[in-house]
């Protein structure tokens, strides 16, 4: 057993396995989003070579302590629910017989532990709205010291972060600029953060009038950390999310929405001379960023097909020119794209079941949009409007996976946020069973007519 903790991380992990163990169900998660948002994952156990960064540890603690409470007994499975295992787990024999190894095993199994336990824990521990709105506010609450600290790397150019190990000390620079990061393992990263966090702070703001200054305070916090960040590619995130909010006024033609994008996206096929994805660099051309790599690197995954599509790869270090190789793994590139990604690790398999759940979470927020106020006539326009932005926040990951991929603590707020979306399924759908009445017992009597 290896450790390489520090004092305060050893005071902070003890402190927070306390909160885990005796918060309300409701605030269990907060522990966890305050070492997802303010400690980088240098603070680890590593055991028979096994990495276990803290939030990991507190996952554990979380899940007994859900077990040990019966908290688990009567959570309602969902469509979602079985897509999401079946995604979790075949990225175990998928992935790992990609290239036969004791390494590659280990590294599956720590994408299923991460999965699996943050999954269950809020499917667990998040039943209905309120709850995830706790959760939102939570990471209200946290958004302010992670601006307060990506304002002084911005200003200063040091990461007070790194003393946790991580995340470099001198902020690292592009063009000039400084691109900040925080606890998070890359500028691009902490600006997801801040862009997939917005409507729903957006939508706290609309939903609860309570929670409104904290809401304003969180969404400027947001914003900061995307321009700290200097990420083009959270920009264009936000602004996605903002289009999915105002499709609000469009709920109920969304179908036609969705039929129309499909359209437009046929005619630009048509029209260029290079493949529709080659969009990213035109993109790029007016935002900046790197459009042009992106849409180079959907093209080398189709040619490679052959070589990812049954159970992945473990070498893509000839898909691109060395400069593009990963030092710490020199037979990889560095595939900034989470679909691809998908792919390389568990083949097309995982990556389709990794859309599938992408839209059946979308469908259910549709429904429940759709469906909650006939079964609940006193839902509000807010709250209904709260779980629009969840599905928001999910169309905002899905337009980040385009230029990053998840691979440090931002995959927990999208594990928290697929299952939160599976809670309201459930949740929608016990609403909307027909309520049982009882009906009077009829009694039969029978008449004798004497002749």
């Amino acid at each position: 057993m290896n450790y390489e903790l520090n004092p305060i991380s050893v005071a902070a992990l003890a402190a927070l396995a306390l909160c885990v163990a005796f918060f309300s169900r409701r605030r269990v998660l907060f522990p966890l989003w305050i070492l997802v948002c303010l400690m980088p994952m240098g603070q680890e156990l590593v055991i028979l070579n096994l990495h276990f960064p803290l939030f990991r540890i507190l996952l554990l603690l979380a899940t007994l302590r859900v077990l040990m409470r019966g908290e688990h007994r009567d959570v309602a499975w969902t469509k979602a629910d079985t897509i999401f295992s079946a995604w979790a787990f075949v990225a175990i024999p998928l992935g790992a017989l990609a290239d036969p190894s004791t390494a590659l095993l280990g590294n599956r199994l720590g994408d299923t532990y991460n999965a699996a336990l943050m999954y269950f824990v809020v499917r667990c521990t998040v039943r209905d709205q309120d709850d995830i709105v706790s959760n939102v506010v939570s990471l209200a609450y946290l958004s302010l010291p992670v601006a307060g600290l990506m304002l002084y790397e911005k200003s200063t150019g040091h990461n007070l972060l790194a003393v946790m190990g991580g995340v470099p000390e001198i902020t690292p620079m592009r063009d000039g600029v400084l691109r900040c990061q925080g606890a998070f393992r890359h500028p691009l990263l902490a600006g997801a953060f801040g862009a997939t966090q917005f409507p729903l702070f957006l939508a706290l703001f609309i939903a609860r009038p309570g929670r409104r200054v904290l809401a304003l305070m969180a969404m400027t916090a947001a914003l900061v950390i995307i321009v700290a960040a200097a990420s083009s590619g959270a920009l264009l995130s936000l602004a996605c999310a903002l289009i999915g909010l105002a499709c609000w006024r469009l709920r109920h033609r969304m179908k036609a929405v969705r039929w129309s994008l499909v359209g437009v996206f046929l005619m630009l096929a048509m029209a260029m001379n290079a493949p529709v994805w080659y969009l990213f660099a035109r993109m790029s051309d007016v935002v900046g960023g790197g459009g042009w790599h992106r849409a180079w690197l959907i093209q080398q995954a189709i040619e490679h097909f052959d070589e990812w599509w049954l159970f992945g790869t473990t070498y893509t270090a000839h898909w691109g020119p060395s400069g593009d190789v990963i030092a710490e793994d020199p037979r990889m590139m560095d595939i900034t794209n989470h679909y691809i990604m998908e792919g390389v690790r568990g083949g097309l398999l995982r990556l389709s079941l990794f859309v599938a759940l992408l839209t059946v979470s979308f469908a259910a927020v549709g429904r429940h949009v759709k469906g909650i106020k006939a079964a609940d006539p006193s839902a509000s326009r807010g709250d209904n409007f709260f779980i629009w932005a969840l599905g928001a926040s999910l169309f905002a990951h899905c337009v980040t996976f385009l230029s990053v991929n998840y691979f440090d603590q931002l995959i927990l707020v999208l594990y928290w946020l697929l299952a939160a979306i599976a809670s309201v399924s459930a949740a929608n759908a016990r609403a909307c069973e027909p309520a049982q009445v009882a009906l009077p017992v009829v009694r039969r009597y029978s008449f004798k007519v004497d002749s």
